[in-house]
């Protein structure tokens, strides 16, 4: 278990919900109402983020039918590496 030490910063994951295959939706207050359709959804919806300057090691927690199914960060569902930050 890690303790968080007072002060350190901590960026919890933005959840991401899956709608089917091609829709996903961002649920948290930072990142309401952002979307993405399409067959690379998921990869279109983190460019977005990358692309609105959030930290691409941020993690994605992603959810389906309220089931928690899997989770990433913003950089490899994006496709860029920290070389392209």
């Amino acid at each position: 278990m890690n303790a968080q030490i007072e002060g350190d910063d901590f960026e919890r994951p933005i959840r991401v919900i899956m709608f089917g295959g091609q829709f996903v939706s961002t649920d948290d207050g930072e990142t309401i109402g952002m979307s993405a359709t399409g067959p690379d959804a998921l990869q279109t919806l983190a460019m977005r983020l990358f692309q609105a300057g959030f930290n691409p090691d941020r993690a994605l927690s992603l959810y389906r039918g309220g089931q928690h199914v899997g989770k990433t960060t913003i950089g490899k569902a994006a496709g860029v590496s920290c070389n392209d930050c």
